[in-house]
């Protein structure tokens, strides 16, 4: 069963927050405890039996009315940390998907400097160090170190 503040795949969205019959009842419940507090400070000549009676029944509303009051100010805070994940999550994918790009671009670079620079033989390429106690090639070693087969 989807509720009101889920999509059809079932994320929440970022801008829901308690709709339709949870709203009415949260306002509704909220409005007669207000009520019942402004009844027993209107109607100070009742007796002591019927004040205690009234308080018995503004302790039961008031808890609901509390939870009510919760499930409004949570439905803001949750929508502003939704909010807030889907950005963070945003943000990770477009790196990931950058990180992705760039070692599909160093596996093609390395794949490229493999082919130019085969060994045993001058290949046509020029060596990038004159310095004779290196041995071989410093990039394919490179390459080879950061990509092996």
């Amino acid at each position: 069963m989807m509720s009101g503040t889920e999509s059809a795949e079932g994320e929440v969205e970022p801008g829901s927050s308690l709709s339709g019959t949870a709203l009415v009842v949260a306002v509704t419940v909220i409005a007669v405890w207000l009520g019942l507090l402004v009844w027993l400070a209107v109607d100070t000549d009742a007796s002591e039996v019927i004040w205690s009676r009234l308080l018995v029944v503004l302790g039961s509303v008031e808890a609901v009315a509390f939870a009510a009051v919760g499930a409004l100010f949570g439905a803001t805070v949750q929508r502003q940390r939704v909010a807030d994940l889907q950005a963070r999550a945003d943000a990770a994918e477009s790196r990931a998907e950058a990180n992705q790009a760039a070692a599909i671009n160093g596996e093609r670079l390395a794949a490229a400097v493999r082919v130019t620079h085969v060994p045993g033989t001058d290949g046509g390429a020029e060596r990038l160090s004159t310095d004779a106690r290196l041995g071989g090639d410093p990039v394919l070693e490179l390459a080879n170190r950061l990509f092996p087969d």
